[in-house]
């Protein structure tokens, strides 16, 4: 039962905790972001999206549905705050 436990905690962690560390991540921003946060950024929304996406479309509990949501929307919110961050910075 704790390997069980174990491989449900992996993952739903992505989805649970790194869309929303990319979204905080990707809110404060200095004048000129490094390359290494941009991709630690892209890697964390993207496994939170799939992750997220996997969750929804399995259909397991509300619960697992809930945080399905929560990871892709913050997953794609990060996304879209880099996008906009790339296109006002020349």
């Amino acid at each position: 039962m704790e390997s069980l436990a174990l491989a449900v905690a992996i993952l739903v962690s992505p989805a649970f905790y790194g869309g929303p560390i990319a979204l905080l991540l990707s809110f404060f921003r200095p004048k000129a972001m490094s390359s290494f946060r941009r991709w630690f950024i892209i890697v964390l929304a993207i496994a939170s999206t799939c992750v997220g996406i996997f969750l929804i479309v399995e259909n397991i509990s509300r619960g697992s549905t809930l945080i399905g949501a929560l990871g892709l929307s913050t997953g794609l919110g990060s996304l879209w705050q880099l996008k906009r961050y790339r296109k006002q910075t020349p």
